[in-house]
């Protein structure tokens, strides 16, 4: 969205609401860990925070992704284990020689230690995979290795090594040599802490996979911890600085809590559709963006990425 261009320092607290650029945004109840499964977000987080402010936080043209309730409920079955569709870790790899073969979509996620990673993928996963299998610590750095979980068949997840605190020195290359050369990756997602905001580790990332020119989006977990208020501010500066500093990302960010689940069905339903395992018949606004930053392609089919 555009924003009236002002300093960071102009968000302020005026009568008990928050100002930012010019956006008075209304006061708000917390939602603390131990409240987070008793506030009952929407389907789309963006939805109930835009009833904090007056002003719409996305641009029409920029709310292309609009599945209906009956995609939603076939997006999030695919992430469910039953028999014959198993939800496994395949394999954790340091050299990229070793490198899992195999002929399925895969998506990654990328962001600074303790950004909540390895909490998302397992939340995906309805937060029912064996704790052996996927292992989260809060302790930055834990994750040091390319760790791979099929879903079925029909998609693999990464979840990758954090950069900042604890980095492994083989990671930037390793990183970098998988995300621009990965023939089966058809989508990244770029974490920020929306507790933290959009931190310069944050901003470093996005150069990052602007300079890589792959397509990515941008996931804000942890949406339980700060008071909607300043979740709303967050949220703005993400959108500004992704309107004037990107290209390549998607114009949508995905919120998220990954112990509530909050958000997480609608971003089960998008990685199923980019992934070529979910056909969506409410996308009309899609096929109108033409420009690169908003580029949306239509996947052909679950092991046909190199479209996307």
């Amino acid at each position: 969205m555009s924003l009236i261009t002002t300093s960071l320092s102009s968000a302020a607290k005026v009568q008990g609401r928050f100002v930012y650029r010019n956006v008075v945004i209304h006061r708000s109840r917390k939602c603390p860990l131990g409240e987070s499964r008793a506030y009952s977000w929407r389907i789309n987080p963006i939805e109930d925070l835009q009833d904090l402010v007056t002003v719409p936080l996305l641009q029409e043209k920029d709310c292309i992704f609009n599945p209906s309730v009956n995609e939603i409920e076939k997006g999030h079955e695919l992430f469910i284990q039953k028999p014959g569709h198993k939800i496994k870790k395949v394999k954790s790899v340091v050299n990229l020689e070793k490198l899992p073969v195999q002929n399925i979509p895969e998506v990654s996620f990328v962001g600074q230690s303790n950004v909540g990673k390895t909490s998302l993928i397992s939340a995906l996963f309805g937060n029912a995979v064996d704790s052996h299998l996927i292992k989260i610590g809060k302790t930055p750095g834990l994750t040091k290795t390319l760790q791979f979980f099929n879903v079925g068949k029909q998609l693999s997840l990464v979840d990758m090594p954090g950069y900042g605190k604890n980095i492994p020195s083989y990671y930037m290359e390793s990183m970098h040599t998988y995300l621009q050369t990965r023939r089966v990756l058809c989508r990244s997602f770029l974490l920020v802490d929306s507790e933290a905001g959009l931190t310069d580790l944050d901003k470093e990332g996005l150069r990052m996979m602007e300079d890589l020119a792959k397509p990515y989006a941008i996931v804000l977990t942890k949406i339980d911890k700060p008071r909607q208020s300043v979740l709303v501010k967050n949220l703005m500066e993400v959108l500004d600085h992704a309107e004037k500093k990107t290209h390549i990302c998607f114009p949508q960010p995905f919120l998220t809590c990954a112990p509530s689940l909050a958000g997480i069905k609608y971003l089960q339903t998008f990685i199923a559709h980019v992934t070529g395992n979910l056909q969506l018949h409410s996308h009309e606004r899609e096929e109108k963006q033409t420009t690169v930053k908003h580029s949306y392609s239509e996947p052909q089919g679950p092991t046909k990425n190199s479209s996307l």
